[in-house]
């Protein structure tokens, strides 16, 4: 019996004529800003910040849509208490259209469960198969103001190719002299494949007094002295048992808390985020994100 794998390997190769290339249509969206959530490892509560900030401007009436990238420990559905029935990999399939696997939430979020099959096999789409991808997604025009990824922890090709291909970076990191290490080695990856990358610092999960801002200066600090590269701390989420039982009973801690610290901190993010002025130049569409995803996909190996 055939695999999914070798199923989608049909079923694209035959969405065009062999000789037959199809261009990229002209893109009719609006800018939207691209926000990539990411870690260099793994339990530093990563997608909880992305899940409580995607919430947080959507509850101020801006148009958002959270995209679960990371393949490795999918779990936006976990804490939104959702069960997705379809992800990207059955777009790609040509199961189902984009509108058809994009499932509403809280404030009018919006969410795509991406699944480890549809990140996997966006590497495997020749030229022709992508352009007629990205068409798909163009068609779509979602007209949205934000975009949030959420990736999985670490500097695989899969993680890096959704952080570089976002125009602003936040990297979530706790105190722990662990995840500071491999925060700064997400940050020197990241530097040698973009000078210019724009990396946000949040330190999560912190301890009242010094804590934070000790382990984000740090973080500030290697940067300048080692990478000659201006990073930011955005800001700290403090260590909070709210939190834990907002995990626990799969509802994000903006909606079961709205008071708690933990709440009152992510609110602060959002406010940080959207005080920052965003240049015309940067902006993108979901269509032109992806598009810049794939190229990053079939590129060469990243660090070469």
């Amino acid at each position: 019996m055939e695999d999914q794998a070798e199923k989608l390997r049909k079923l694209m190769a035959q969405l065009q004529p062999p000789l037959e290339r199809e261009p990229i249509r002209p893109m009719l969206q609006k800018t939207t800003r691209v926000l990539t959530v990411t870690s260099g490892k793994g339990g530093v509560g990563k997608s909880n910040i992305a899940v409580n900030l995607a919430l947080s401007f959507a509850k101020r009436g801006l148009k958002v849509l959270l995209i679960d990238a990371d393949m490795g420990l999918a779990n936006i559905d976990v804490l939104l208490g959702l069960v997705p029935q379809f992800n990207l990999f059955h777009v790609l399939l040509g199961e189902k259209n984009l509108k058809e696997i994009i499932i509403p939430t809280f404030y009018g979020l919006q969410l795509i469960a991406a699944g480890s099959g549809g990140i996997k096999e966006l590497a495997n789409l020749d030229e022709m198969q992508r352009n007629r991808f990205l068409n798909l997604i163009f068609e779509l025009n979602l007209n949205l103001d934000m975009i949030i990824i959420d990736t999985g922890a670490g500097i695989s090709r899969n993680v890096l190719s959704f952080v570089l291909a976002a125009q602003e970076i936040l990297l979530v990191t706790t105190p722990e002299p662990t995840a500071l290490m491999d925060a700064y080695g997400m940050i020197k990856v990241i530097h040698m494949e973009q000078k210019s990358a724009r990396i946000r610092v949040i330190v999560n999960m912190a301890s009242p007094g010094q804590e934070a801002h000790e382990a984000g200066n740090k973080l500030v600090i290697l940067s300048k002295r080692f990478l000659n590269m201006d990073i930011e701390v955005l800001g700290t989420v403090p260590r909070d048992a709210e939190m834990l039982r907002a995990v626990r009973e799969q509802k994000p801690i903006l909606l079961s808390s709205v008071a708690s610290a933990s709440a009152v901190s992510i609110h602060q993010l959002a406010n940080q985020l959207l005080s920052i002025p965003i240049s015309e130049e940067v902006g993108t569409s979901l269509g032109s994100f992806f598009r810049r995803v794939t190229e990053l996909f079939g590129g060469k190996s990243f660090g070469n």
